[in-house]
């Protein structure tokens, strides 16, 4: 059994079904729709008239060729890891062998925006998407709580339609935990020439509600007038009910390279899953499209018999106006060593590393090397400085007045 019906768990049971796996395979979903990718949600579902083709994981009639059993738009609420039943919000329950948890996130909330609640919209989900589609038009005043992949994705597909776009973030710049400061500049200057406002080292402290527009009164101050607010500052994992069923919990859903939790028959993948690292060494939690793929495949490869530990280096990407951003590793545990171009150009990439060994990058418009970069990561590479230079690459120098730290 799965417990959630999203990215990382419907692709689980697709893999079983891959992997050779013939049980049973049932999914419970707190939403109606089927299994679907969450990233064109801030840009072709929220653009566009109609459903991206490649939202989906797969069409209604693939899932019932490959024989999985959807139980769509019900919660579990508790689990029996004894009597290895699952218990539903409809009051139905589930038996299980194996049981896995991709359970998400859940959108985490600001106190002080209640009293504008009618106008506050999160971005997790298909419906979320399509509720803001349509309100998100020319002259719309629209206000982005966040100035993370989600806040900036959607304010480069508002001001697209002729919204009136202002970002607001606590932190002193964008993407402060992917970017370097050099990088943060560049991509707020970017969202700034499309008509982006984004005011940095800024909260909302107090709102209020007028007849036609919300009123935000900010942290120095001022205050702003919105017709719509999107919240997107994180979430946080959802992982009660595996907490209340006694599974180690820290964080997320605590899990070994396999994807195995704390009970050797529960398993957890997906943003709501804490695994370990092998490449870099800890812990942690990662929200992306690809640790979904990767830790869907990891679980459902040691389900079928063919046991294969999660070693993926973490990859983030994003897409702003007619730019693609990838980020690989860490970079920001790292500093700038050396770099491609200049930020700006079509094909920008930058090296980061600590105590000589590559440990991440950011690239512009050059998919093709981040891929490979992907890979030298893994393998622990040290850059050869003759070899990079020959290559097109320079030291980052502290003449370019852009050093990380």
């Amino acid at each position: 059994m799965i417990v959630g019906a999203g990215h990382a768990g419907g692709r689980v049971a697709e893999r079983l079904r891959h992997g050779g796996f013939t049980g049973p395979i049932d999914v419970a979903g707190a939403e109606t729709e089927l299994p679907y990718e969450r990233p064109p949600l801030s840009k072709g579902v929220l653009t566009s008239s109609g459903v991206p083709a490649n939202a989906y994981l797969l069409s209604p009639a693939r899932w019932n060729e490959i024989g999985v059993r959807f139980h769509l738009g019900v919660e579990a609420v508790g689990i029996d890891r004894r009597e290895k039943i699952v218990a539903l919000s409809n009051d139905a329950s589930l038996s299980y062998r194996k049981l896995v948890l991709a359970t998400g996130l859940s959108p985490r909330r600001i106190r002080s925006l209640e009293p504008v609640a009618a106008r506050i919209f999160y971005l997790r989900s298909f419906s979320d998407a399509l509720a803001l589609r349509g309100r998100i038009v020319a002259g719309t005043r629209l206000v982005l709580v966040g100035a993370g992949l989600i806040g900036l994705e959607v304010a480069a597909s508002a001001v697209k339609v002729g919204a009136a776009v202002t970002v607001l973030e606590a932190a002193d710049r964008p993407l402060s935990r992917l970017l370097p400061p050099y990088l943060s500049q560049w991509l707020a200057d970017l969202h700034e020439r499309a008509g982006v406002r984004i005011l940095c080292g800024r909260q909302v402290v107090l709102s209020k509600a007028l007849s036609t527009a919300g009123r935000l009164h900010l942290d120095d101050g001022s205050m702003l007038e919105a017709d719509l607010v999107v919240v997107g500052i994180g979430g946080t994992p959802n992982d009660r009910i595996a907490g209340e069923a006694g599974l180690h919990v820290d964080n997320g859903i605590v899990v070994n390279e396999f994807g195995q939790t704390s009970d050797p028959d529960v398993f957890a993948a997906g943003d709501v899953a804490a695994h370990e690292n092998r490449v870099f060494g800890q812990r942690w939690r990662l929200e992306s499209w690809k640790n979904a793929e990767d830790q869907a495949a990891v679980v459902a490869s040691y389900l079928c018999g063919n046991p294969s530990p999660y070693s993926e280096v973490p990859w983030f990407w994003t897409d702003q106006y007619d730019l693609n951003i990838q980020v690989a590793g860490v970079p920001s545990i790292g500093g700038p060593a050396y770099e491609r171009g200049k930020p700006g150009d079509r094909a920008y990439l930058a090296y980061f590393t600590t105590g000589g060994r590559l440990i991440g990058a950011i690239g512009v418009g050059c998919g093709r090397d981040i891929r490979i970069v992907r890979e030298m990561i893994k393998a622990g590479a040290r850059p050869d400085d003759a070899e990079l230079i020959r290559k097109g690459f320079t030291r980052f120098g502290d003449e370019l007045g852009r050093q990380a730290s």
